[in-house]
């Protein structure tokens, strides 16, 4: 377990090198160590791995005393003694060994799972900051500027150069940005309380604005990771589960075993010796076997039809990563080469274009930086979500 929890630090913040760069160390030690969900998981891996190790031995030997008066009393008194201990056939006890095993793993394997959920979402809650952050800072400067530009329009309306019209359209931009900056505003308030509760109440101020690069994904080793991952692990090993409780239950069927010493004793004469018995197996169990054969044929069209389904998700999901990286690549080449708000601010203060073009063009390039910061942070988190099985 911790070799495995060191692999996953280093992938956190090593093998992902520029994903991870700018991430701040505590946040995924916080989580790591603080995280309520995974204390809950840890506590009830340690119950698991108890349950797993109970009704693995032999019933307690039974102890049996009896003191008979006789009667006439010429004929004195009986004193028996037995001890007695069952036994279920020897094969029975190597199959519980190995359900013993199987539960085990399968019970790390779900703590795994868990952890895998919580560190998944506590790198999506960084990177939903981090967007945040970023349309924080974007709004606020077109706010700032919109501010600039219905000022410029309001000296314009009271040199006569422009309607009221034309101010009431700058003034409707300015209340509708600031609305949207509140907004977002609010989000980070909410995002902050999501970060709050899945570090375990410990409180980290992520104030960064730039995204990490997108990692290089090849598309065979993902899904061989997933192949290979806790998830298809787990179906592998219901399949076993079933298997051996296949076999316990053949074993179940076959003859118990006792054996123990008895004695009697009668006035000066005393009988002592051994019993041995075995069970009949004729009615106990009857259909246990025939249902514990159906339930591993069950268990292994779950794992067919589990592992189809992996698989086509998995697919599914890097083409949406590819379609999105082709979404951001094209929208930053396309507003590179689209005029600034900068130029178009002073293309309408020097009477180059009009207000009402000023206002579709400058909304139009505005929404569109907003979409592009959107299909990075899809992109990120759609990356995070297809990365989780190395976690």
């Amino acid at each position: 377990m911790k070799t495995r929890l060191i692999i996953v630090l280093c992938f956190a913040f090593g093998v992902i090198a520029s994903v991870e760069a700018q991430e701040p160390d505590t946040l995924m030690k916080l989580v790591l160590e603080q995280n309520r969900e995974l204390k809950v998981a840890r506590e009830a891996y340690q119950v698991a791995i108890l349950e797993a190790g109970t009704g693995n031995t032999p019933p307690d030997p039974a102890v049996e005393f009896a003191y008979l008066f006789g009667k006439p009393s010429e004929i004195g008194h009986r004193i028996d003694f037995g001890i007695t201990q069952q036994l279920d056939f020897p094969t029975t006890y190597i199959h519980r060994s190995k359900l013993k095993k199987i539960r085990n793993s399968r019970a790390e394997l779900e703590y795994l799972l868990t952890r895998q959920e919580v560190l998944l979402e506590a790198r999506q809650l960084w990177i939903e900051q981090i967007h945040l952050n970023q349309l924080q800072n974007l709004l606020s400067e077109r706010v700032s500027r919109a501010r600039t530009i219905r000022a410029h329009v309001k000296h314009m309306l009271e040199a006569g150069e422009v309607g009221l019209l034309e101010f009431n359209q700058a003034h409707l931009l300015v209340a509708s940005l600031e609305g949207e900056f509140e907004e977002v505003v609010s989000h980070l308030e909410n995002n902050r309380m999501a970060m709050l509760e899945i570090t375990g109440g410990s409180n980290i101020e992520i104030h960064d604005t730039l995204l990490p690069l997108p990692v290089e994904i090849i598309p065979d080793s993902v899904v061989e990771a997933y192949r290979l991952g806790p998830y298809a692990q787990l179906h592998h090993q219901s399949l076993q589960l079933k298997e051996e409780e296949k076999n316990l239950a053949v074993s179940n069927h076959l003859p118990k075993l006792s054996a123990g010493y008895f004695s009697e004793t009668v006035t000066n004469v005393a009988f002592r010796g051994f019993r041995l018995g075995v069970t009949v197996p004729l009615w106990e169990n009857a259909n246990t076997v025939n249902k514990a054969k159906s339930e591993v044929a069950h268990a292994e069209a779950e794992v067919d039809r589990y592992t189809y389904q992996q698989e086509k998700e998995i697919r599914q999901q890097l083409n949406k990563l590819e379609t999105l990286q082709l979404r951001v690549h094209k929208l930053e080449e396309a507003l590179g080469s689209a005029n600034s708000m900068a130029l178009l601010a002073s293309a309408m203060e020097n009477g180059e274009i009009s207000l009402s073009e000023y206002f579709y063009t400058s909304d139009f390039y505005f929404r569109n930086q907003q979409q592009l910061l959107r299909y990075k942070k899809e992109l990120l988190i759609q990356e995070a979500e297809l990365l989780k099985v190395y976690l």
